[in-house]
């Protein structure tokens, strides 16, 4: 029996399940402003583990928002994690692939997860090649996630302050959570993980827009314009000129909201044949899957492969 330890890393959380068990954790997770990120990947997963018991692990497959694009980089983190566990193989993909195959168990169709940043995945049936969509971070892309709404959100705070821009409400729940108003830019730019509190913004903004703020609400239908974007290219991505399924999933589309309520018929309006669906799993459960060797292996060339003997 192999004994698979399954990470799901992103910007805001890092989550690990071990095969043997059935209980999961989560950690802090790792934005690309923090220091040595290969080395802070690490040390989250060998945390994560040792809190799930430091059972013996044979494959570590771990599904990275900052898995490194180079193979030095690649090779490092697997060494460190390999190091720490014990484990004779790593796998490393980005969380495209662990979340597309957690949501349609490796089937065909599209994945698109929304947390702090975008990881949305279009796999063609047959043998077609995977095309990520977005995901260029949040310095370039991650269009409509987390972040993007988060930073909107606070940028509107700032324009009422300076008398660029009409009332909000968010600007009082930003300054219960930052402090007064007129330095704002400044403290927010010292935030240690910036990344992560701008992020995490975005559900003041969810809030103030349900509660029909009119500057929140023009945020989130923008956002939800942005994300139906992306999966309108995903769908020309698969080639395919019938029905195809998406899955919507991350922490901002998996529960009830108004971002979710929004971007299905925006969706529909830019991509008609995308017909929305339930996800069959998580990420986390994406990535034992792989482990455990139970899907369809379509994701083979999107997945960085280490052996302790090579």
């Amino acid at each position: 029996m192999t004994h698979v330890l399954a990470v799901d890393g992103g910007q805001s959380g890092l989550r690990a399940i071990h095969s043997i068990r059935d209980s999961r954790v989560e950690v802090d997770g790792v934005s690309r402003l923090e220091g040595d990120v290969i080395a802070s990947v690490a040390d989250r997963v060998v945390e994560a583990w040792r809190q799930l018991g430091s059972e013996p692990v044979d494959l570590a497959v771990l599904g990275l928002t900052t898995a490194p694009t180079d193979k030095a980089g690649l090779t490092r983190l697997s060494q460190l994690v390999a190091t720490a566990t014990d484990a004779r193989e790593v796998w490393i993909s980005d969380d495209t692939v662990t979340a597309h195959a957690g949501a349609l168990g490796g089937e065909w169709g599209i994945s698109l997860r929304v947390g702090t940043g975008v990881a949305c995945l279009a796999v063609p049936p047959d043998d077609g090649v995977p095309v990520v969509i977005d995901g260029h971070g949040y310095l370039l892309g991650d269009d409509g996630a987390g972040y993007w709404i988060g930073r909107e959100g606070l940028r509107a705070v700032l324009r009422s302050v300076d008398g660029r821009g009409g009332y909000t409400t968010l600007s009082q729940v930003a300054a219960e959570r930052f402090g007064d108003l007129g330095d704002l830019h400044v403290r927010i730019h010292d935030l240690p993980r910036a990344v992560n509190e701008i992020g995490q913004f975005a559900q003041a903004v969810l809030t103030a827009a349900a509660e029909d703020d009119r500057v929140a609400s023009i945020v989130i239908t923008r956002a939800a314009g942005a994300l139906a974007e992306t999966v309108q290219a995903a769908v020309g991505a698969t080639g395919v000129r019938g029905d195809v399924p998406v899955v919507l999933g991350g922490r901002l589309l998996t529960r009830p909201s108004i971002l979710r309520d929004r971007i299905v018929p925006a969706i529909h309006q830019v991509a008609p044949m995308a017909v929305v669906r339930e996800a069959l799993g998580s990420p986390l459960d994406g990535a034992l899957s792989l482990g455990l060797g139970t899907l369809q292996n379509r994701y083979r060339s999107m997945i960085h492969y280490w052996k302790a003997d090579q």
